[in-house]
């Protein structure tokens, strides 16, 4: 491994260890808030408030603007899924955005009981948010605008009702999570190990949480990105790729790709050529762009399906090249985490 180009950062980390009442001010945890973190979020939030005001202006599941508007807040979210700490965990969050996968079909039964009309939260929409999980966030406005079950709808009917309830909803959300990044938790972040500190109480723990998060992203993309479709070779599940339905399966993995790579590289930032984590990530990248399967449905075929897998290795690598390389350079290991319900 070339790691010994990377150990300057984690040199920083031991001037992080002052005496007083104060932890020195992180580099690492600062670029990542100030390039990735605060923007993203901010992002997320404005395409959020779009899909509300699209959806507000026109519900119908054929409206060319309203799928775009979701696109849109899908693409956003795939750029700040990787936070897995703070206010999009707090809460339960993570889950109200984006609960997926659901291998029980709990979405399905939600989103069926709502539209027979008889449930009380059509008649107070401004409370969607003590709906199950199931029916909130990204994927059940999804599945109402894609899945043939449910975007047979018309302008006067629940599915519009619907619609308009879950992407308020989804923007509230977002502005929660924004608000109190920009309120609280980034300083919490920032001063990780101050005496007054009761969230990170050591001046690594903020970096660990980012790094931590990352590799828990990144197994998300192994086990269940690929892993749902995949299955197994006897029994292979192509009805479970995510977002199967609006035909972006591929898609979102690209971009949850991309934001690992951005993130990587805001927490050892320095010339691809230093690491053979930047090499592996090209690499992958590389592959996936080679791979016609836009929902993976070539699972089902022996030769197509091991395409398919050949990525699912070599993103297997690339963690481990991650978890290896970026361990040593900032000083950290991975912490405890697990997929919070995923």
């Amino acid at each position: 491994m070339r790691i010994s180009r990377l150990l300057a950062p984690a040199l920083t980390a031991c001037a992080l260890l002052l005496p007083g009442t104060a932890s020195a001010a992180d580099p690492v945890v600062d670029r990542v808030l100030d390039t990735l973190v605060l923007p993203k979020i901010a992002a997320f939030k404005t395409v959020t408030a779009g899909l509300a005001a699209a959806a507000k202006a026109d519900c119908r599941p054929d409206n060319a603007e309203l799928r775009k508007a979701w696109n849109g807040a899908m693409d956003a979210w795939l750029q700040v899924q990787d936070f897995r700490f703070g206010p999009l965990e707090d809460g339960g969050r993570r889950q109200a955005i984006a609960y997926w996968p659901d291998r029980n079909g709990h979405r399905r039964r939600a989103l069926k009981r709502i539209l027979t009309g008889a449930d009380p939260i059509l008649k107070a929409p401004d409370r969607y948010q003590a709906e199950s999980v199931a029916a909130r966030g990204l994927y059940a406005v999804e599945a109402m605008l894609y899945d043939p079950a449910f975007s047979k709808y018309g302008a006067g009917d629940p599915g519009c009702t619907l619609v308009r309830a879950a992407s308020a909803d989804l923007a509230n959300v977002a502005a929660d999570v924004d608000r109190q990044w920009r309120e609280s938790f980034a300083q919490i972040m920032r001063t990780a190990g101050a005496d007054d500190n009761e969230r990170f109480l050591d001046p690594s723990e903020a970096r660990q949480a980012i790094f931590t998060a990352l590799l828990t992203s990144m197994q998300f993309d192994i086990d269940e990105r690929l892993g749902e479709p995949l299955g197994t070779f006897d029994r292979p599940r192509p009805t479970r790729a995510e977002s199967r339905h609006s035909g972006r399966s591929l898609r979102n993995l690209q971009l949850s790709l991309a934001a690992h790579e951005a993130l990587a590289k805001a927490l050892v930032p320095g010339p691809d050529k230093d690491t053979l984590t930047r090499e592996d990530f090209e690499r992958v990248r590389w592959m996936a762009g080679k791979l016609d399967e836009p929902v993976f449905a070539g699972v089902t075929d022996p030769e197509r399906r091991f395409r398919i897998e050949a990525l699912q290795t070599a993103l297997t690598m690339l963690r481990e090249e991650v978890n290896q390389e970026l361990s040593a350079a900032l000083g950290v290991t991975m912490g405890l985490n697990a997929f919070d319900g995923d």
